[in-house]
């Protein structure tokens, strides 16, 4: 938001240069070459280039100064991270099955279910507070509807995989990944360390779900389809198939003591 406010201001005074030095070149070469032109012909050479400006995407000034992707995609982590823990204590609490601490078939079903009316409660409320509380233009409400909850879908099943095959001991490890990916959405790629840029910006999902969530926010029409949308796709593949993964760890174990 900020460079296309600079931009917008320096995109006519680049024409004026462009306009002004063109300018001097064609006058002295009507002079050399003693041309008898009319005045209009005259005004013609003062202003050989004429430009419009045009704003494809209207930014409006309620949108938080360009940080409304950034809080939004923060806000979906944060409600799937609570919720993947509070869900996954709950289900492990109430799992009826087994004994070794690791949900069941049913329980993993229960979770991805109930997942789902998570979610879908967590993109209401961002919606609420992005649309109500903060009056943040949001061009076509039942698409953003349907990507927040996708992406809180996402996250979310990627926190309860890891819950569910390492338990709370993976409680630290998605905080360091996710408070680790944070650097990845505050600056742009070419400001990112080698590190980050090589081996973190390519892979984490937080970075997907803001590519998303800008596109929605600030591009009108944006489509909803692309590599970035895949990616999210696949890992939440991957993230259910973990789930249900996990629910074969002790029973393979104890079938080999057997």
């Amino acid at each position: 938001m900020t460079v296309a406010n600079i931009l917008t201001t320096a995109l006519p005074k680049l024409t004026d240069r462009l306009n002004q030095k063109i300018s001097n070149e064609y006058i002295t070469v009507a002079n050399k070459s003693r041309l008898t032109l009319s005045p209009r012909d005259w005004s013609k050479l003062q202003t050989p280039i004429h430009t419009t400006l045009i704003k494809r995407n209207q930014v409006s000034t309620k949108e938080v100064s360009g940080m409304a992707p950034f809080l939004v995609t923060i806000f979906c982590w944060l409600g799937s991270l609570i919720a993947s823990l509070l869900n996954w204590r709950d289900h492990s609490k109430n799992e009826k099955k087994r004994r070794d601490g690791r949900l069941s078939l049913t329980g993993v079903t229960s979770q991805l279910i109930s997942g789902v009316a998570i979610v879908t409660a967590i993109a209401v409320s961002v919606y609420f507070f992005t649309k109500v509380c903060y009056d943040v233009p949001i061009h076509d409400p039942q698409q953003f509807l349907l990507l927040i909850g996708g992406i809180s879908f996402v996250f979310y099943l990627l926190q309860s995989a890891v819950l569910d095959l390492l338990g709370l001991k993976g409680w630290p490890l998605l905080l360091i990944i996710w408070i680790g990916s944070m650097a990845v959405i505050t600056f742009i790629p070419q400001m990112l360390s080698p590190f980050y840029h090589n081996y973190v910006y390519d892979l984490t999902p937080i970075r997907f779900a803001y590519d998303l969530i800008l596109n929605q926010m600030y591009i009108t029409d944006a489509s909803l389809t692309g590599s970035s949308m895949l990616n999210l796709l696949y890992i939440g593949i991957a993230s259910i198939a973990v789930m249900y993964g996990s629910t074969l760890i002790k029973r393979h174990k104890e079938n080999q003591i057997a």
